[in-house]
């Protein structure tokens, strides 16, 4: 089994690194695992420029020529990615936010399908859940519901009752982490899932403005792989649709006259 820890970390080797390696002795604990850190502080990932070609176009066509596309080929490569942060101002550090920004394409073209998430942050105080809402977010990416795991180390000496909890997190976590890894491999999805799937099929339809989305999405009906989804499920996310259709009914294309 191979694990992918990527550090968003600018001190690299901190407290969420910490955590992390204590993740990793424990699952070890449980089976041989290999696990191989990707700091993100020393690769070349320039920032995103916001021109939106990944998502209309196709990631391709990024005019960023730098260790992205490297990146990408460890993660579909590995059976588990944990994605690792500090929380700054209550939310990811710059690095980790960057990397985020520039796989928006995954978003829209969900991949990870074969790989299963953890998202890992630490704090000084506050802003873990924050934190690990935003990156939960990221179980659209094809992962299904992130396991999530968050710990506290304050500035100053931590207390007996503190390292008690903060291991009682990281014991329940990774349980809860390689179960899913030895779980199906293909379960049905989540609602969120769902939801996006339908929404996201639904917004490529309009191929002039997204032909990559139109591309990925032209030959998938149910869902993104093939299963088997829950009757109500089904007309549960077309109501909500419709719903949100409503609530976004001026953000339509303008019709030309």
């Amino acid at each position: 089994m191979k694990i992918l820890a990527i550090i968003g970390s600018p001190k690299g080797k901190g407290n969420s690194y910490k955590v992390t390696k204590e993740v990793e002795e424990k699952m070890n604990g449980m089976e041989d695992v290999t696990f191989e850190y990707l700091f993100l502080k020393d690769v070349d990932l320039q920032m995103c420029r916001g021109c939106f070609s990944c998502v209309i176009k196709g990631e391709n066509f990024c005019p960023i020529k730098d260790d992205r596309a490297e990146i990408e080929d460890k993660m579909l490569k590995s059976d588990g990615i944990i994605f690792v942060t500090p929380c700054y101002c209550q939310n990811v550090s710059a690095l980790m936010k960057n990397f985020i920004d520039r796989l928006s394409y995954v978003f829209h073209r969900p991949r990870f399908f074969n790989q299963k998430a953890m998202v890992l942050a630490t704090t000084g105080g506050a802003g873990l859940k924050e934190t690990l809402d935003y990156l939960s977010k990221l179980e659209v990416w094809g992962f299904g519901p992130v396991i999530t795991l968050g710990a506290i180390y304050p500035p100053w000496p931590a207390s007996e009752g503190l390292k008690i909890k903060n291991n009682k997190k990281i014991v329940g976590s990774v349980e809860e982490f390689y179960k899913k890894l030895k779980g199906q491999k293909h379960p049905s999805p989540g609602f969120n899932q769902y939801m996006h799937f339908r929404f996201m099929k639904m917004t490529s339809d309009m191929k002039e403005y997204l032909p990559a989305d139109n591309e990925f999405y032209k030959d998938k009906n149910e869902f993104f792989y093939p299963v088997k989804i829950n009757p109500f499920k089904k007309g549960l996310a077309s109501l909500m649709i419709k719903i949100a259709m409503f609530m976004m009914r001026d953000m339509g294309p303008e019709e030309v006259k």
